[in-house]
Parts: C-alpha cells; sequence; structure tokens
C-alpha cells in the first residue's frame, strides 16, 4: 500500500505554519515598533513610584497591627467608622491567608519591585528569566489583591485605607509590567490584544472606575448615612 501523501501535498502543512508565524511576527513587530507606550525607563518609574508608596503603606498596616496585638482595644489613626477601618480589616484570617502576614509580603514584594525599577531606570538591561519573573511577581500580587480586595468589599463589609492605597499602586505597576513585556517582545498574543495591552494607562483607569462602582454600589446604604440622606 502506498502511504506517502500525493504529490504536491508534502511539506505544505509546515509551509502554512511558517507562513502565519511570518505574518504574526510581523504585525507583532509592527505594533511594538509603533509609538512606544510602556518604554523602559517609564515602567521603571512607575515600578520604583508604586514599590516606595506600597512599602510605606505596608509598613503602616504593619505597625498598626502591632498595635493592635498590644492593645486590641486601641483605635487606629485609619479607623474613622466601621464602614472605614483598618482595623476591622486586619484582624480576619484574610491578613494572613498565605500563613504570614500580608504585610509582611508587601514590605518584601514592593521593596523588590521598587529596586526592580531602579535597575530600569538606570538602563540595565535586564535577563530575559529575570523579566519572566518580575512579570510573575506583579501577576501575583494583581492576583492577590483581588482576592483582598473581594474580601474586603463583600466579605468583612469594610474599607481599609492602606490598603486600598496598596490596590491602587498594585494595579499600574502590574499592567505597566504586562504593557513592558508585550513591546519587548516577551508576550506575543494577537495584534488586536496586543495592540489592548499595551495601554496600560487606559486599563489602569478602567480598573480603578470598575473598584469605585462596584464600592460605591455595595455600600450604597451606608454612604446615604454618612451624608445624612439615608
Amino acid at each position: 500500500m502506498n502511504e506517502n501523501p500525493p504529490a504536491g501535498t508534502a511539506g505544505t502543512a509546515p509551509e502554512d505554519d511558517a507562513t502565519l508565524l511570518a505574518e504574526i511576527d510581523a504585525e507583532l513587530a509592527a505594533e511594538r515598533t509603533s509609538r512606544p507606550r510602556a518604554g523602559q525607563r517609564l515602567v521603571g518609574l512607575v515600578l520604583l513610584i508604586g514599590g516606595l508608596i506600597g512599602w510605606l503603606s505596608s509598613l503602616e498596616l504593619q505597625s498598626g497591627k502591632e498595635i493592635l496585638l498590644a492593645d486590641p482595644g486601641a483605635t487606629l489613626s485609619c479607623d474613622v467608622n466601621p464602614l472605614i477601618s483598618c482595623g476591622n480589616v486586619m484582624m480576619t484570617w484574610q491578613s494572613s491567608a498565605l500563613g504570614i502576614p500580608n504585610m509582611a509580603i508587601g514590605l518584601a514584594g514592593f521593596a523588590i519591585m521598587g529596586a526592580i525599577g531602579a535597575l530600569m531606570i538606570s538602563g540595565t538591561q535586564l535577563p530575559t528569566w529575570f523579566r519572566w519573573a518580575q512579570l510573575g511577581g506583579m501577576t501575583f500580587a494583581v492576583g492577590y489583591v483581588h482576592f483582598l480586595a473581594i474580601s474586603t468589599i463583600f466579605f468583612i463589609r469594610a474599607l481599609c485605607p492602606w490598603c486600598m492605597v496598596i490596590w491602587s499602586v498594585t494595579a499600574p505597576m502590574f499592567f505597566a509590567s504586562l504593557a513592558r513585556a508585550v513591546e519587548n517582545g516577551d508576550l506575543r498574543p494577537p495584534a488586536p490584544v496586543a495592540s489592548l495591552l499595551r495601554r496600560w494607562v487606559v486599563l489602569t483607569l478602567l480598573w480603578y472606575l470598575l473598584v469605585m462602582v462596584v464600592i460605591a454600589l455595595v455600600f450604597r446604604r451606608q454612604w446615604l448615612l454618612m451624608l445624612g440622606l439615608g
């Protein structure tokens, strides 16, 4: 039995695959060479500033928890009312969901990201594995922030001001890192997706809007009472 493919078909699939890959590479190259939105120094600046703000916020939370552990009846400076309160949040199990205090994770993680940001600003060319590790770290961070935000808003039913500062800096750090990975070729999604991911400022603002809308809707009754309209 002749099992050879018909004449003229051998090699067709590999050739088609090669052509398709070449087209994808050309589209991605055109996307990356267009006006940069996530240059190395810009993303480095986002990481450095975000890392500094996040580190200071984590330190403030760590100090507050130590005060509460020493005196459970103490009132922290960020305890405004039952709705806006750091103390009501940091004494829940979610504050140590991974077995160690979230504050310790924040102090270490934001320090590392800030240091990476400083390296990027200096123009240091980071190796590929290091860039993937940094993106992986920010992906973990944004995922963990979503877990904490959902827990805080829907289950704990209280808002921690310092926690929300950490949410606010983690989002642009993640989206900027993702955009940088697309522009330097580490990530190669389809061109329309790449174009979207490169717009990290827009994605960050949309994320802020989503969080604000969710908070406004979930706590609408409390907001009305605070404004004397309930």
